[in-house]
């Protein structure tokens, strides 16, 4: 399984969504709307709607992460 990316200021929702179902949950509990602003990036959406991009970044960013380092486990124990 291919690492995931992390995302910068300029992802957009879609591809947010695309790397794993479980983004979703992260980007509605940040106030991100995955409905209807799929096109926009993080840095437009946050700044009409005043989110701390930043922040946001961070936190989806550590998501990732974590989702990398569960497959990367999940990956060792399929090949012993």
């Amino acid at each position: 399984m291919k690492k995931i990316d992390f995302v910068d200021e300029n992802t957009t929702i879609k591809e947010i969504l695309d790397k794993d179902s479980s983004m979703q949950s992260e980007l509605l509990k940040l106030g991100f709307n995955t409905c209807c602003a799929k096109m926009q990036t993080l840095k437009n959406f946050s700044e009409e709607k005043k989110l701390d991009v930043k922040k946001a970044m961070e936190t989806l960013n550590t998501k990732i992460e974590e989702i990398n380092e569960i497959n990367e486990i999940l990956e060792e124990s399929e090949g012993k």
